[in-house]
């Protein structure tokens, strides 16, 4: 499988991921009312997601890429502290 069919393919995953925990989110129980959806229902849901998350972690080591990379914003602190290679001074024995 080529690198554009993969990245395509993680694309898929991840929206078909957040499409169905926006389904279980929306139709969760609240304020007394029982969830719409029957318990045969709510397993297929659990046994797509763990088919998803397989597949990604696949896709993921397959690409090279990590599992752990989430989005972060522009103004927060970064974590890590870059040195330049000119400010890099030798010990002197």
């Amino acid at each position: 499988m080529d690198e554009k069919a993969l990245h395509d393919e993680q694309r898929l995953m991840r929206m078909m991921r957040k499409t169905l925990t926006s389904i279980v989110r929306d139709t969760a129980p609240r304020d007394g009312n029982p969830s719409p959806l029957t318990e045969a229902t709510i397993m297929n849901i659990k046994d797509c997601l763990m088919v998803i998350a397989s597949r990604e972690t696949e896709l993921a080591r397959l690409t090279g890429r990590t599992l752990d990379e989430r989005p972060h914003f522009s103004d927060e602190t970064p974590t890590a502290h870059t040195v330049s290679v000119s400010g890099i001074t030798k010990k002197p024995h």
